[in-house]
């Protein structure tokens, strides 16, 4: 039965830091891989309330499409195409369920190696 009234509640906006921080807890979950860790400018710029999520960057264009960059460190031995394909795929998974938002770009940028373990 279809209602003949439909009642508008508003309008939900989602800041960019909430979508960076799916990204890195999406991120931290893949074996083998980790964030960048934050840098002296970043961690300076927490003391005075700014929001930073190190080796993530969203970048939303004049058309509403959103992007992210993503700088990460791997373990050493693993195939790195594979594992970028694979945090694509992942991120775009998780970002699409969770907010509802269709991402442009996924870009992932390795960074470093890592050897031995954690």
């Amino acid at each position: 039965m279809k209602q003949p009234y439909e009642i508008d509640l508003g309008v939900v906006h989602i800041h960019k830091n909430v979508v960076a921080d799916i990204v890195a807890s999406t991120v931290a979950d893949v074996d083998g891989v980790s964030l960048i860790p934050k840098s002296f400018a970043e961690n300076c710029g927490e003391l005075f309330g700014q929001k930073v999520v190190a080796g993530v960057t969203v970048n939303v264009d004049e058309n509403s499409d959103v992007s992210v960059d993503i700088q990460v460190v791997v373990r050493y031995g693993m195939n790195i195409p594979d594992i970028g394909r694979h945090i694509q795929d992942v991120v775009r998974s998780i970002v699409q369920k969770t907010v509802d938002i269709s991402l442009k770009e996924i870009n992932v940028n390795i960074q470093g190696i890592e050897r031995g373990q954690k």
